[in-house]
C-alpha cells in the first residue's frame, strides 16, 4: 500500500501551481500588452511611413517643378544673353555712329567758323563799299563837286586838243593827214568842248 503525501506538501504544490499560473497569466497579459503596444507603434510607424511617402511624392513634384522652372530660367537666361550680345553690338554701332557724327559736327563747326569769318570779312567789305557808295552819292549829289568834275574834264580835253594841234602842225610837212580831216590847213578835230549842262540829282532822303 502506497504511502500518503503529507498535507503540507500538497499545499505547497498547490501554492506553487497557483503562483506559476498567476505568473504565467501576468506574463501573458504583459505579452499581450506589449503586443498591442508594438502593434500601435507599428501602426504609428506605418502612418509616419505613409506621411513620409506623401512628403516624398510632394517633394518629387516640387523637385520636378523646380527642374522645369530651372529649365525655363535657363532658356530665359540664354535668351537674355543673346539679347545682351545683340544690345552690345547695337551699342557698339551706336557709339561708332556717335563718333562719326561728332567728327562730322566738328568738321561742320570748323566750316561754320570759316564761313563766319568769311561773312565777317564780307560784311566789312560791304560796309566799306556802302561807305564808298554813300561818299560817291554825296559827291555826285553835290553841284559843286559836279562843277569841279566838269572843269577837270574840260581841262583834260583842252590838253588833248592842244596836243592834237601840235601833232597836226608837225605832220603838215608830211604826205597825208594821218587820219585827220584838214580844212584850210587846220584839223577838223576841235579841242573845244561843248558845254554840257548837268542837273544835280536830288539828295537822298535821310532815314
Amino acid at each position: 500500500m502506497e504511502r500518503a503525501i503529507p498535507k503540507n506538501v500538497l499545499i505547497a504544490i498547490f501554492v506553487l501551481l497557483i503562483t506559476i499560473t498567476i505568473f504565467s497569466a501576468y506574463k501573458y497579459v504583459s505579452a499581450l500588452k506589449e503586443k498591442y503596444e508594438l502593434l500601435n507603434a507599428l501602426n504609428e510607424i506605418k502612418l509616419q511611413v505613409q506621411i513620409l511617402e506623401n512628403d516624398k511624392q510632394n517633394l518629387l513634384r516640387d523637385l520636378d517643378k523646380e527642374k522645369q522652372l530651372a529649365d525655363k530660367l535657363s532658356q530665359q537666361n540664354t535668351g537674355l544673353k543673346e539679347n545682351l550680345k545683340a544690345s552690345i553690338t547695337r551699342l557698339t554701332k551706336l557709339f561708332m555712329g556717335v563718333e562719326q557724327t561728332q567728327k562730322s559736327l566738328d568738321d561742320l563747326h570748323a566750316q561754320f567758323s570759316l564761313v563766319k569769318a568769311e561773312n565777317a570779312a564780307l560784311k566789312d567789305q560791304v560796309s566799306q563799299v556802302t561807305t564808298e557808295n554813300e561818299n560817291l552819292k554825296t559827291r555826285l549829289s553835290s553841284v559843286a563837286e559836279l562843277k569841279k568834275a566838269l572843269r577837270e574834264f574840260r581841262r583834260q580835253m583842252g590838253k588833248v586838243g592842244k596836243e592834237i594841234q601840235k601833232k597836226t602842225k608837225a605832220d603838215q610837212v608830211t604826205v597825208g593827214n594821218r587820219g585827220f580831216l584838214l580844212k584850210d590847213g587846220q584839223p577838223t578835230l576841235s579841242p573845244k568842248v561843248i558845254k554840257i549842262e548837268v542837273i544835280p540829282a536830288p539828295a537822298p532822303a535821310k532815314e
